[in-house]
């Protein structure tokens, strides 16, 4: 049994993106790292991103080759005695009433997607009000690093039910409970009801006065025991573990990531309908006690895996339908999304095969579904297979080409398709879509030649198709807009913010968006990666994971996926990119570069200081030399690499405020620039005992980037650009051949 149906549950359900990351990772890492319901609220939003590979989520930097995860053993030095292992929790008789202290406890997976954690938020403090007549108030207090700073909105108490309503700085989290059996069970959402979003939450008792010195981010006790579950080898085992996890543990919120484990195996394994329908009654009837929002929640989660699984589409799209009538609180409206995409996914599985089908009638519709599907999510690998098959039997060759090549080139399309086929281990076999493009090609050339530079046509042609022409309206304000993307050649779930801002500079000139890229040796090696690029992931940004985004300096949450993820994450970076557009910008930055007896000369300055008053101390000028575009295929499948950051002049901290002035003027030599990029990469190859396939470095088609940057909040209050380009020969457009895995060096041995 592969790890995908274990670990690609939670994931999928829950966690609202898909990120690559360092190891030792903290799950509650409030400055980086793939956002979370604890920590999600911080920066500027984006709906989750949809759904992906099972586990794209859980890359590490410890997974390179001769990288070794460090491990404790039981000569060190104890990291956990202390305060670690207390808990606030007060143990002792159950309470009758909400008066007291409580705890109020989230409880959602951690970053790695497979151990839950339980966020202690802060402390709730009710009490009997002013007003003697017995009713009963809710005091905010303690509340500790796993949620953003906030303040206690609203509170309604009624009885044994509670409701209380958290501002969280731009965000709202909305805790329901009921106190049952000494504890008070509910849900927590954030703002609306984002898809994963919805949690098991509890209020538990305590008699502290502040979370301070404790753990704020525990592992369940019963963490250990449902990994355990899911770790069986074998379908029919872990379903027999996960049963008896929910028995022995009903009242556990990690019951909800078993009952759901065990819909998935059910449903992988074909069970009868009956036995699917009775097992989400009983998870229904077990889900209650948590409120209805949550209720509903689990259903449409149901849903979802039985999509996944594509198990009989009769049954489960009648489920859906089901379950959409159903979704009667206001605050869950946006899982009717999600379940509209399982929808979708269904009744692909179902035009496939009356595409495969001698019945003609039923095929042209097939294929007219399928059309209008591939015009909201244009690079569904299914989608895209059961046109080209439409094509390829209705002998239009030319047509059946086209979608064959995108299958075949565009990045990871012809994975995530053989993915799809993997779910049913009865299916049919298929010729893989790059094995049909060429057999397709020799039937109509007679020969191969000439297909390379159709796959590039290809490429280029079809992979920021999904971007919007430029307005022709200017934007109502002066600010223009920086976009960092922290990215990675090998991070699969890179992809999707890769071609998102590549799409944001079809649509937007560098007059008003800037989109720099800083690559990172993250889940592997990435010949693309340099030392000040580093220094601003980890030191500046405190970052652990890819993709990241910041926009002005704030970031930008939700942007991990695939490409057929691309045009969901482009409109939501859209829409946040228009309202900083519409932002007026104090300070100006001006720039000048070129290229004279092959050294880079730059002159930059900040005008309008005074405008920032007190604020001046904190600001930096940073300068950047980034590569217009370098041709290398990536381990992740993209070939063109636009604005990659080459150096940070000065370093990455910046140039500080000289004498009332912010200024620079430097002269690089060009071949100075390229020794030391190669340098850096030859010693990265001897630390990690590793060769680059291909280390492109042209660094003939270049810009220079100047921004303003408050050191404190991280804003970027005002950005400049300008191009250069040396004189001396063009820049090469080939494609670096580099897909496979960096190659280890054989190790030296005496002769």
């Amino acid at each position: 049994m592969s790890q995908g149906w274990r670990n690609g549950l939670w994931l999928v359900l829950v966690c609202s993106s898909l990120a690559c990351s360092k190891p030792d990772t903290p799950a509650n890492n409030s400055e980086g790292g793939p956002a979370t319901a604890a920590n999600s609220s911080g920066g500027l939003k984006l709906p989750p991103a949809p759904e992906g590979d099972d586990n794209s989520g859980t890359a590490r930097a410890s997974d390179k080759p001769g990288k070794a995860r460090p491990s404790l053993n039981l000569d060190d030095e104890d990291p956990f005695k202390g305060t670690a292992n207390k808990s606030p929790i007060e143990q002792g008789a159950p309470r009758k009433s909400l008066a007291g202290r409580w705890v109020l406890v989230l409880t959602r997976p951690g970053q790695d997607g497979t151990t839950e954690i339980d966020f202690h938020t802060g402390i709730v403090v009710i009490a009997a009000g002013k007003a003697g007549d017995g009713s009963l108030n809710a005091k905010w207090t303690a509340p500790t690093e796993v949620l953003p700073p906030s303040k206690l909105s609203t509170s309604e108490i009624d009885d044994n039910q509670i409701r209380l309503t958290f501002d969280l700085g731009g965000s709202t989290l909305d805790f329901q409970g009921t106190l049952q059996d000494g504890m008070v069970y509910g849900n927590a959402t954030f703002g609306s009801a984002l898809f994963g979003n919805c949690l098991p939450a509890r209020l538990l008792p305590t008699k502290e006065e502040s979370l301070e010195g404790f753990n704020a981010s525990p592992e369940p006790v019963d963490a250990r025991a449902l990994l355990q579950a899911f770790n069986q080898q074998e379908i029919p085992a872990a379903l027999k573990a996960l049963k008896k996890f929910v028995t022995d543990r009903p009242l556990s919120p990690l019951a909800m990531k078993a009952w759901e484990g065990r819909i998935r195996g059910s449903a992988i394994l074909d069970l009868p309908s009956e036995e699917i329908e009775q097992l989400i009654a009983d998870y229904d009837t077990a889900i209650a006690r948590w409120g209805l929002r949550l209720q509903q929640t689990a259903k449409v989660n149901a849903a979802i895996i039985l999509a996944q699984a594509r198990y009989s589409p009769d049954f489960s799209l009648k489920y859906i339908s089901a379950i959409e009538k159903s979704l009667a609180d206001e605050s869950l409206k946006d899982l009717t999304n999600p379940l509209k995409s399982a929808r979708d996914a269904l009744l692909t599985v179902q035009a496939l095969k009356y595409i495969d089908s001698d019945d003609a009638e039923r095929a042209d519709k097939a294929f007219g579904f399928l059309t209008k599907l591939r015009g909201k999510s244009p690079f569904d690998p299914p989608v895209l297979y059961g046109l080209a098959r439409y094509q390829e039997k209705a002998k239009r060759t030319d047509e059946a080409l086209a979608l064959y090549g995108e299958l075949a080139c565009l990045p990871m399309l012809e994975g995530l398709l053989q993915r799809e086929w993997s779910l049913k281990s009865d299916g049919p076999k298929r010729e893989l879509p790059s094995a049909t493009l060429v057999r397709l090609w020799e039937a109509k050339h007679g020969k191969t030649d000439g297909l390379d530079e159709f796959k590039e046509e290809i490429y280029r042609k079809r992979v920021l198709s999904f971007a919007d022409k430029p307005a022709e309206e200017a934007p109502t304000g002066n600010r223009l807009v920086l976009c960092e993307l922290f990215t990675g050649s090998s991070c699969p779930p890179c992809v999707g913010a890769d071609f998102a801002t590549g799409a944001l500079e079809i649509t937007y000139p560098k007059t008003q968006v800037i989109v720099l890229r800083y690559h990172q040796h993250i889940p592997g090696p990435d010949p693309l990666t340099n030392a000040d690029g580093e220094d601003r992931f980890t030191s500046y940004y405190h970052l652990q994971s890819t993709p990241t985004v910041f926009l002005n300096g704030a970031p930008v949450n939700n942007v991990g996926g695939f490409l057929p993820n691309s045009p969901d994450i482009y409109r939501g970076l859209k829409t946040l990119v228009d309202q900083q557009l519409a932002q007026k910008a104090a300070v100006k930055v001006r720039i000048n570069a070129r290229i004279l007896d092959g050294n880079l000369q730059i002159v930059a300055d900040v005008q309008g200081l005074e405008e920032l008053k007190g604020d001046a101390k904190d600001v930096r000028l940073r300068v950047i030399i980034a590569e217009d575009e370098v041709h290398f295929l990536a381990r992740n499948g993209v070939r063109s690499h636009e604005m990659i950051v080459r150096r940070m002049i000065g370093g990455p901290g910046g140039v500080e405020l000289k004498d009332g002035k912010l200024a620079v003027k430097e002269s690089i030599p060009l071949a100075e620039l390229k020794t030391s990029l190669n340098d850096y990469l030859k010693k990265y190859e001897e630390s990690e005992n590793i060769d680059f396939p291909a280390k492109p470095l042209d660094l003939k088609r270049l810009h220079v980037v100047a921004f303003v940057q408050n050191d404190e909040s991280h804003e970027v209050l005002q950005t400049n650009a300008i191009a250069v380009v040396s004189t001396d020969s063009a820049a090469a457009e080939t494609i670096t051949p580099a897909a496979g895995k960096s190659a280890a060096k054989k190790a030296k041995t005496d002769e």
